[in-house]
């Protein structure tokens, strides 16, 4: 397994997502649009630490550093702000999209789901997944086939009007 310095450690603490290709693209991100010479030394240093790994031994990485590192210090970046309140939450983190993806403000898209995979046969996601999805009325559809079929079970689900969620239950109240 790859050493990784306090700097980096922070930096996989902040990542919104656990798979390889999501933290690099967004670490690749950080490094494109950063003006702090050492920020971006040190996420490159990163980036290739990552693209040494397989996506299982980098997912359990991610997961092990966002599950038990802490700060040295109060947190003070919106980043570092949410990463805290992911960690003492105990949230489970979803796949699929982000709560403020592109998605979501897309006029074509009027639903939005949590769901659990239930089975390999899920057109999305692995088995064990918890996800969230933006989708659109024919994206939706094919959701509840799957349902139905018992590939996932939708957890809860909202209108998605202008970006706005109305949703219809919470996880729990069905």
């Amino acid at each position: 397994m790859i050493t990784l310095t306090d700097d980096e450690k922070r930096i996989v603490f902040q990542l919104e997502g656990c798979h390889r290709y999501d933290a690099i693209q967004e670490i690749a991100v950080f490094c494109q649009y950063t003006r702090d010479h050492d920020k971006r030394a040190t996420a490159e240093n990163l980036l290739k630490k990552l693209r040494e790994l397989s996506e299982n031994d980098c997912r359990e990485l991610i997961c092990d550093i966002q599950r038990n590192y802490h700060l040295p210090w109060k947190a003070r970046t919106v980043g570092e702000m949410i990463a805290v309140a992911r960690q003492e939450s105990g949230a489970r983190k979803l796949e699929g999209h982000d709560i403020m993806a592109l998605e979501r403000f897309d006029p074509e898209v009027t639903h939005m789901i949590v769901f659990d995979v239930l089975s390999g046969e899920a057109s999305i996601g692995d088995k064990g997944d918890r996800m969230r999805l933006f989708l659109t009325e024919s994206g939706y559809k094919k959701a509840l086939e799957n349902q139905d079929r018992s590939f996932i079970q939708i957890l809860n689900h909202a209108k998605v009007s202008q970006g706005h969620l109305r949703y219809d239950w919470l996880d729990g109240e069905r």
